[in-house]
């Protein structure tokens, strides 16, 4: 009987061992369940976050989301064969980003890209049209993009019409080309500060009519005085200089059917290609201006700017250099430059000692270049920088503080066109208005903020 009893109570406790074996395994399989869902569902959110990413970021299409994807038990995913859907143009977009800040190409990348691109061969269609409605929608739709792209919000600006100001006031009374859509100005002031050297360096004013004076900055001299007597009377007589905005931009014709074709091409010509010869002529202009219309007012060759003579006619010598340095008031030393022409600078790294050794570079290391063009380059003389201006004459040194001179800037970038009918062929003018001239230091034409030497006289 208790044999009988000890069984039965065996078999009762195996099924009871069974029952908690198979509850566990399903608790478990249910609590796997749970976690391959969850780890399913984190995965697919993590996919659609970076897909997000690469959408709004990358100058790739993004990738569509993979299709009938089944998961076996083996965690082993099927999908079709993933198609990216672009027009080749990726590689240029991204080669446009080297040597950019973060900030810089952060606004490349919303200003340039292909659906940019898009709404810039549209707007050019427009204006090749004369579809004026076309033209201020797409104007509206590539600001608003680009605004929105830059994390600004949407706004629109109003396409500004400016005509020739008024001779007696310096206003304008009349219509002319407006500007350029928002992405296209930023990448064509982009490409043109680039390409000019002197816009960063030099005093911008803005100008707000045809024309405007700057203060003359005069120099007053500080002095000592018994008690109960008078200072002795340094008030500088009050001056001005005139800056008068001249139109400085570049033509170029273009049939229908480069507008049709390519709104990356559309995009460089009227950004890159456009704001890269702005900014080469802004610096010709300043270097080199003879001061006659339609020349700006002033450049650093035609200013009155003391003459350092060298030691010996012809040459350049060692000493010339120093000579040229000092005789820069010390005031101005702090943020000066040289400015010269490849050949000058040649001149300035061949000149050697005794045993023919570079006096200007570094003999240790290994040779390399003078010029501010090149990273691997010194672009420093005397500890200066120093700047190549392709654009001055041969063995013509400029030593000053370029803050020193005055660079008015009036309105923003303007586009205008015409189309000669006969041939189809529509002219883009794309222009800016600026003047500059030296700062005064004393009096009108006197810039003692300056020297520049001439070896070869």
């Amino acid at each position: 009987m208790s044999d009988e009893n000890e069984t039965g109570q065996g078999a009762d406790g195996s099924r009871e061992v069974d029952a908690i074996n198979a509850m566990t395994d399903r608790l478990a399989g249910a609590i796997e369940g749970v976690r391959s869902d969850a780890r399913d569902e984190a995965l697919k959110a993590v996919t659609e976050f970076a897909d997000t990413l690469e959408e709004k970021r990358s100058r790739r299409a993004p990738v569509p989301p993979q299709a009938n994807a089944e998961r076996d038990r083996g965690g082993v995913v099927e999908v079709d064969t993933i198609r990216v859907i672009g027009d080749g143009s990726a590689p240029l977009y991204r080669r446009m980003e080297s040597g950019r800040s973060p900030e810089e190409v952060a606004d490349l990348r919303a200003a340039r890209n292909g659906g940019m691109d898009r709404l810039t061969a549209e707007w050019a269609q427009h204006v090749e049209t004369g579809n004026v409605e076309g033209r201020i929608r797409s104007y509206n739709e590539l600001n608003d993009a680009y605004l929105k792209g830059m994390g600004v919000g949407s706004k629109q600006r109003e396409a500004l019409l400016e005509g020739a100001p008024n001779a007696s006031s310096g206003f304008a009374d009349g219509t002319g080309a407006e500007l350029l859509p928002l992405p296209l100005a930023s990448q064509l002031v982009a490409a043109r500060d680039v390409a000019s050297k002197f816009r960063a360096l030099v005093n911008v004013f803005p100008m707000t009519t045809q024309t405007q004076r700057i203060p003359v900055m005069p120099i007053v001299s500080a002095a000592t005085r018994a008690e109960n007597a008078s200072y002795s009377d340094a008030t500088p007589d009050p001056s001005s200089a005139l800056l008068s905005a001249k139109d400085l931009g570049v033509s170029f014709s273009a049939g229908r059917n480069f507008t049709e074709d390519t709104g990356f091409n559309v995009a460089n010509q009227l950004t890159m290609v456009a704001g890269g010869a702005i900014g080469s002529a802004e610096d010709s202009q300043i270097a080199t201006s003879n001061g006659t219309a339609p020349n700006i007012t002033e450049s650093l060759t035609s200013a009155t700017i003391t003459v350092v003579a060298e030691a010996t006619g012809g040459a350049l010598v060692y000493s010339d250099v120093y000579k040229l340095y000092y005789a820069l008031p010390e005031q101005y030393r702090r943020e000066a430059c040289f400015f010269a022409n490849s050949n000058t600078l040649q001149d300035i790294m061949t000149v050697a000692d005794g045993v023919q050794r570079p006096v200007f570079l570094n003999a240790v290391n290994a040779p390399v270049a003078m010029t501010d063009a090149d990273p691997a380059a010194t672009g420093r003389l005397l500890g200066k920088p120093i700047y190549e201006i392709s654009s001055l004459a041969d063995s013509k040194i400029f030593f000053g503080n370029p803050q020193w001179y005055a660079l008015g800037n009036r309105t923003g970038i303007r586009v205008d066109t015409e189309r000669a009918v006969g041939t189809g062929l529509r002219t883009w003018v794309i222009d800016e208005r600026i003047d500059g001239r030296c700062i005064p230091t004393a009096a009108v034409n006197t810039n003692g903020a300056w020297r520049e030497m001439d070896y070869a006289s």
